[in-house]
């Protein structure tokens, strides 16, 4: 079936190897800004993690610097550049960069299709902002990212992938070369050390290139209304609703946790309706069991918020998501020299 579309992946490879070639030749202008500029992307067409990583390298840097981040705002019914407060709507902004600024409210985040504008606006409207993270950015080459760092997930790296439509890159795979750092993303939590060495073997980095593997890790579940939190330590039946590229790894815990669930899957960024809710809220009553609930993620609790009055009287819970870096020492210290080390002078 693959090689149906065969003809159009190699027309595909054709236009996307033109269009890198050209700006490798500076024949397409890219901007290099005197600031640091953090790109967080990956070369297929998602679920390897790019927002929690983001959300990680946050964290990890807005202690002691001001942190804005420019997002294409992916699934929003809007176009052109808006800053996100933390009350708009996710259908204006995208859940991504919406969960983004609840998470870190005093992070400037913004939405541009055009990363080049949004960086513009942002050093002309914040001039105290030391460092810039780009949420998928790394085919927006329009913009020339200080520290590039891409994501693979272990159980499809890229190298085992093929270009659309035959798989899920949006680029040639040689062209993981402009990253220096690349994270081999929702890896287990004990790797074996020879997989480990095989996987970076075939990743084929050159001498600049580091290699990091991270995993998922969920923390207790939290009230979509509520600051009430549920440490899930008794079996439950649950009402598991999804609308993420790769909902797998949440799944797989739970059932290894012991519980029981009905999966309502969704396409990625789906904008739920009251159908939708009707539909959840139908599985849920269904249930009789005594200890049940209904459980999202992170970024779909932001689209649910939506409908609070609807789940009134209901237990629903979003499961909080971290990455965990293994060799975090090494990798923190990596952004922190180079974000450090290139910060402007006022």
């Amino acid at each position: 079936m693959h090689l149906l579309f065969f003809p159009f992946s190699f027309l595909f490879a054709m236009l996307t190897n033109i269009r890198n070639l050209l700006f490798d030749m500076s024949i397409l202008p890219s901007k290099k800004f005197d600031i640091p500029v953090i790109c967080i992307g990956n070369l297929s067409t998602g679920g390897t993690g790019k927002t929690p990583h983001t959300d990680y390298i946050i964290s990890l840097l807005k202690e002691n610097y001001n942190v804005a981040i420019v997002s294409r705002g992916y699934g929003r019914k809007t176009k052109g550049f808006k800053e996100v407060k933390s009350d708009c709507s996710p259908n204006k902004v995208g859940e991504e960069a919406l969960l983004l600024k609840q998470k870190h409210p005093n992070c400037i985040v913004v939405i541009d299709e055009e990363r080049k504008n949004g960086i513009e606006r942002i050093l002309k409207d914040y001039t105290e902002i030391d460092v810039i993270l780009m949420d998928d950015g790394f085919q927006h080459r329009r913009v020339n990212a200080g520290l590039n760092i891409l994501l693979t997930t272990l159980k499809s790296p890229y190298y085992k992938d093929y270009l659309l439509p035959m798989g899920t890159l949006r680029e040639s795979k040689r062209n993981a070369k402009r990253a220096e750092i690349i994270v081999v993303s929702k890896s287990p939590k004990e790797i074996n050390p020879t997989e480990k060495k095989k996987i970076i073997q075939q990743l084929n980095l050159n001498a600049i290139q580091n290699c990091f593997f991270s995993e998922i890790q969920y923390g207790n579940w939290r009230c979509l209304s509520e600051k009430e939190e549920l440490n899930p330590i008794e079996k439950y039946n649950i009402i598991l609703v999804t609308a993420i590229a790769d909902a797998t790894p949440l799944a797989e815990q739970l059932k290894e946790n012991g519980h029981s669930i009905t999966h309502l899957e969704y396409r990625d960024h789906h904008h739920f309706t009251k159908n939708d809710v009707k539909k959840i809220l139908n599985n849920y009553k269904e249930d009789k069991s005594a200890k049940k609930l209904i459980l999202t993620t992170e970024k779909d609790a932001v689209k649910l918020k939506l409908f609070e009055k609807d789940f009134e009287n209901v237990n629903i819970y979003f499961a909080p998501i971290n990455i965990r870096i293994r060799d975090k020492e090494e990798f923190d210290n990596q952004i922190e020299k180079y974000v450090r080390t290139n910060k402007r002078n006022c």
